[in-house]
């Protein structure tokens, strides 16, 4: 059976504090083949690193990033809710992601907001030479048309609509994308859809080693997981 790329959702979100540096520099460690994150814009115009609108769940800071500046998002722990032995992991910018992955890694970004926060994270990526690499993860078709306008040389992975297979196809055809993310009830038919129209096939998610085979056979391309050093080892295992 054939065996799909890995993407480290939040990097290895389930034995680390997800979006932080540890989690992401270990999925790089256990070989995954992307890292995915989660951007928004700080009050003050940092992009950070954070799954949610606020940092409530993941940090022992209270409030919405919008309202935060990024001085005081820093200082935030953002491991002791995961476990005491993370006690002090800070929430990165994105900046910081970027320096560690370089090119040795893809990049699934998934941006939360604004055109402003689109345009900022296109100038990072192609400041760096991360163009190859690199792929926005959009929402909305407004914010998949910003991506287009502002930078139509990069990859757009498409996350409009993603309850219904159908209009989240058509909208990644309509708009260009080069992948679409669906969901675990996904049908054969619409895979092999987006294969008709040359459209790489995320799926958002699975943790299971039998159950990613499964669905690489059944044509998807990229599973995020919030294992993939463990995924990645019983998958080698099973097909040795």
């Amino acid at each position: 059976m054939p065996l799909p790329k890995l993407c480290a959702h939040r990097g290895l979100s389930a034995s680390h504090p997800e979006n932080t540096l540890p989690a992401f520099a270990s999925a790089i460690d256990a070989g995954a083949d992307e890292l995915e994150l989660d951007l928004w814009l700080s009050r003050d115009g940092v992009l950070v690193v954070c799954h949610d609108e606020t940092v409530d769940r993941t940090s022992n800071g209270h409030g919405r990033i919008n309202d935060l500046d990024w001085a005081d998002i820093r200082q935030l722990d953002a491991g002791s809710w995961h476990d005491p032995r993370w006690a002090g992991v800070t929430i990165p910018r994105f900046e910081e992601v970027l320096e560690l992955a370089g090119s040795r890694i893809g990049l699934n970004i998934h941006l939360k907001e604004s055109e402003e926060a689109v345009r900022r994270t296109c100038d990072l990526i192609l400041e760096r030479g991360l163009a190859e690499t690199a792929y926005l993860a959009l929402e909305t078709e407004t914010a998949l048309q910003n991506a287009i306008d502002y930078a139509p040389q990069l990859e757009r992975a498409c996350l409009a609509s993603q309850a219904d297979e159908n209009a989240c196809l058509d909208i990644a055809v309509r708009h260009g994308c080069r992948r679409i993310q669906y969901f675990r009830t996904v049908s054969d038919r619409a895979i092999q859809a987006a294969h008709d129209h040359g459209i790489i096939c995320n799926l958002f998610w699975s943790d299971d080693a039998e159950e990613t085979r499964v669905f690489a056979k059944r044509g998807i391309d990229v599973i995020l997981t919030n294992c993939a050093d463990v995924l990645k080892t019983q998958m080698q295992s099973a097909g040795a």
